[in-house]
C-alpha cells in the first residue's frame, strides 16, 4: 500500500512540473494545484508548496522545506525614490533573490518579502510577514517578523540537526492526517 501511495504521490509531482513548466525542480517536490509559481522556481528534494502559495521569480526553497498554503514570497519590484515620478512609472529595480534553507517550515498565509534569506531548520509562525533575514534553527512570528525563541534546547542539539541536513536527502514517512482516537 505504502509503495502504491509513493508512486502516486511521484506521478502527481511530476505532472506538477510539466504543468507549472519548471525545470529546476526536484522529481521529489510537491506544489498544491491551485499556486501561481514562477517557471524559475527552485525547489530541493522533498519540498513542499501549500495550495494557493504565489511564489514570483527568483526564489530557491531548500530540501524537506514545507510552504503552508497561501504563503507569497513577492515584492521588492517598484521604484519608489524618484522625485516628481508616480511610483506606477517609476520602472523596476533588479530583483533580489529570496532564499528558504532546508528544513524550513512556514506557516500559512505567511508573506515573504524579496530578498530575504531563511535559515536551514527555521520556523516561520502562520500571518507573519518576514521583512529580514531569520538564523538557521529560530522560530519567528508576527508583523514585521521577530524571534520566538530557539528550535532546540541547546546548541549540540541545533549542530547535530544542521549537520544531518548537509547529508543527502532521504525519503522518510510523510505526514498524513491524524488517526482519529475513538474514545
Amino acid at each position: 500500500m505504502k509503495n502504491i501511495r509513493i508512486f502516486f504521490r511521484f506521478i502527481k509531482c511530476f505532472c506538477q512540473r510539466i504543468y507549472y513548466r519548471l525545470s529546476s525542480v526536484d522529481q521529489t517536490a510537491y506544489i498544491a494545484f491551485g499556486s501561481d509559481i514562477s517557471r524559475d522556481l527552485i525547489a530541493e528534494a522533498f519540498s513542499y508548496i501549500g495550495h494557493g502559495a504565489i511564489i514570483g521569480p527568483k526564489v530557491s526553497i531548500g530540501t524537506y522545506s514545507m510552504l503552508g498554503p497561501r504563503v507569497m514570497c513577492l515584492g521588492d519590484d517598484h521604484r519608489f525614490d524618484l522625485v516628481g515620478v508616480p511610483t506606477i512609472f517609476s520602472g523596476r529595480p533588479n530583483l533580489r533573490s529570496t532564499l528558504i534553507g532546508r528544513d524550513v517550515w512556514i506557516g500559512a498565509g505567511v508573506v515573504i518579502l524579496a530578498g530575504v534569506e531563511i535559515g536551514d531548520g527555521a520556523i516561520v509562525a502562520a500571518g507573519s510577514v518576514v521583512s529580514k533575514n531569520i538564523p538557521p534553527c529560530e522560530i519567528h512570528a508576527g508583523v514585521p517578523n521577530k524571534k520566538v525563541r530557539d528550535r532546540f534546547e541547546n546548541i549540540e542539539d541545533k549542530n547535530r540537526h544542521l549537520e544531518m541536513l548537509l547529508q543527502p536527502p532521504q525519503m522518510g514517512d510523510f505526514a498524513g492526517a491524524k488517526e482519529t482516537q475513538q474514545y
